[in-house]
């Protein structure tokens, strides 16, 4: 009998780098609506999740050198990066990336052991700790010089000044830089709030379509960036396929029938972090499901997830929470969906 031959085509650190490429177009797109803060907080997010690797490391006695070769504290300290707001005070980025680093990743035993995803952790402690911080984006007047936007956003990120957390930020932030709500926190304000459904739903909409833009061109680079690494064979597509088609049917079923909700199927795929969750998040392949139909089950219930806590919970994404819940159950996935042995036929 004839098998195929088994070889790597991808090594670990080949993989990280070729996903934090796929991260460029997401990037420089939220940096472009919402300033170089973004840029700041991910090189800040590195430094620090760097820092902590090599002395988690030297803690237990590991070769640093190699560890460190692997690009795994860098990825995780881009997707955690990315996830946060652009204004961040640096002191929240630092806990949430000390959570990343060593509850998400170390305390499991290091890469290929953690069960959760680590850059989530980080971002859900300080979703629950700092909420008010977390919920608050501010967009960038495409007017601003670069350098200009530098000066500020780096002003304000690692000063004392609470300022940020207020409608109405600071006079002298204030001619360059404002804060508004997202599409999805428009939708939780809209379904606590929906006496009168239909002299609402017209306001909803033209809202969404005015403050949307930002969201769905990022969510379009994550898009293209997830495209790249399906072309390149570093995730499964089942995973991304599954999770979108499902977010989408549930969405639609609510929209289209119900008819006592607001969004539409468009509003899920183009706001929050819709796609970095199907092609960056839930394609981990260390805490996901180990055989196919079980990555199809797994997207499957991160969509669910996500789809209940966007309308049912009082966080408007439920981006972080749903990728965790289903990282839980993926033992669960994989005790129950067997495939035979390699060369082996089901018995």
């Amino acid at each position: 009998m004839n098998f195929p031959s088994i070889y790597p085509v991808y090594s670990v650190r080949k993989i990280m780098f070729l996903v934090i490429i796929a991260c460029i177009p997401g990037i420089f797109t939220k940096c472009y609506f919402f300033g170089s803060g973004t840029l700041i907080q991910i090189f800040f997010s590195i430094i620090i999740a760097i820092l902590l690797e090599i002395i988690i490391l030297k803690i237990r006695s590991k070769n640093i050198k190699i560890h460190l070769q692997d690009n795994s504290v860098l990825l995780t300290a881009i997707l955690f990066g990315v996830s946060i707001p652009s204004l961040l005070p640096w002191w929240i980025t630092m806990i949430g990336v000390f959570f990343s680093v060593l509850v998400g990743k170390h305390v499991y035993g290091g890469i290929g052991q953690n069960i959760f995803n680590p850059a989530m952790v980080g971002y859900t402690v300080l979703l629950i700790s700092f909420p008010l911080y977390m919920h608050n984006w501010h967009e960038n007047h495409l007017n601003v010089s670069l350098l200009k936007d530098i000066q500020k956003s780096f002003n304000i990120i690692f000063s004392k000044s609470d300022n940020i957390i207020n409608d109405n930020i600071n006079s002298n932030v204030s001619t360059d830089i404002f804060t508004e709500a997202t599409p999805l926190d428009n939708l939780k304000i809209q379904l606590h709030s929906q006496n009168n459904y239909n002299s609402e739903k017209s306001v909803f909409d033209q809202n969404t379509i005015s403050i949307s833009n930002s969201w769905k061109y990022i969510n379009i680079s994550f898009f293209l960036g997830g495209i790249f690494l399906l072309f390149k064979k570093i995730i499964c597509w089942r995973i991304p396929i599954s999770f979108l088609i499902f977010l989408g049917f549930l969405s639609s079923i609510n929209y289209f029938f119900l008819k006592d909700l607001l969004a539409s199927p468009l509003l899920h795929f183009c706001s929050g972090g819709t796609m970095v969750c199907a092609f960056f998040i839930s394609t981990d392949p260390v805490t996901t499901a180990c055989t196919n139909i079980g990555k199809i089950i797994f997207g499957m219930t991160t969509a669910f997830l996500v789809w209940i806590i966007r309308y049912y919970s009082d966080y408007p994404d439920g981006i972080a929470f749903a990728v965790l819940l289903s990282n839980m159950i993926v033992p669960l996935i994989d005790y129950y969906i067997k495939t035979s042995g390699y060369g082996h036929s089901n018995i």
